[in-house]
C-alpha cells in the first residue's frame, strides 16, 4: 500500500512539474513569436495572445500546487529560523504551520466548491475570442486547490513522522 501511494505522490509531481514547465516555455515561445508577428511581420494573431496567456496562468495555477508540494514558501520559511532555535523546534514548527494552512484550507473550501460548481454548469466566454470557454480556469484554480491540500496534508504526516524519530532519537541518546 506504501508503495502504490508514494507512485502516486511521485506521478502527481511529474504531472505538477510537466504542465508548469509546458505552460512556461509554450508561454515564452509563442510571447516572443507574438512580438516577432507584430513588429517585422505586422501581423498580429488575436487569439494566439489569448491563448498565450490562458496556458500561461494555467501553468502558473499548477505551479503554486508545486510551490506547496516543495514547501518553497520563503518568508515562512526565514520567518521560522528567526524564531526557532534547534531542530526540534524547527520540525515542531513547520508541523504547526501546516496544520494552521490546512485549517485555512478547510475553511475556504465550500467557497472555492460552490464556485467550481457554478463553472461547471454555467459556460463564461472570452471576450476576444468569444468562441472560448473560460470556465476552466475556475476549474483549474479547483484542482489546484485540491492538490494543495493533498500536499500540505503528506508533507504534515511526514514532517510528524521525522518529529517522533527525532524526539525517540533524543530519548535515547542520539544513538
Amino acid at each position: 500500500m506504501k508503495t502504490i501511494y508514494l507512485s502516486f505522490v511521485k506521478c502527481v509531481a511529474i504531472l505538477e512539474n510537466a504542465i508548469a514547465a509546458f505552460g512556461l516555455m509554450f508561454a515564452t515561445f509563442f510571447t516572443v513569436l507574438q512580438i516577432i508577428n507584430r513588429y517585422w511581420v505586422h501581423y498580429e494573431i488575436m487569439w494566439l495572445a489569448d491563448l498565450t496567456l490562458y496556458i500561461f496562468v494555467f501553468g502558473s495555477i499548477f505551479s503554486i500546487a508545486l510551490t506547496t508540494r516543495e514547501e518553497a514558501h520563503t518568508c515562512v520559511d526565514v520567518f521560522v529560523d528567526i524564531l526557532c532555535r534547534g531542530e526540534k523546534s524547527k520540525k515542531f514548527s513547520k508541523i504547526i504551520i501546516n496544520l494552521v494552512s490546512l485549517g485555512l484550507l478547510c475553511a475556504l473550501f465550500p467557497i472555492f466548491y460552490a464556485y467550481f460548481l457554478r463553472a461547471l454548469k454555467f459556460d463564461e466566454w472570452g471576450t476576444l475570442v468569444p468562441w472560448f470557454n473560460t470556465s476552466w480556469l475556475v476549474e483549474t484554480i479547483f484542482v489546484m486547490f485540491i492538490l494543495n491540500i493533498f500536499h500540505i496534508v503528506h508533507n504534515t504526516a511526514l514532517h510528524i513522522i521525522g518529529f517522533c524519530k527525532l524526539c525517540s532519537k533524543l530519548e535515547t541518546g542520539g544513538a
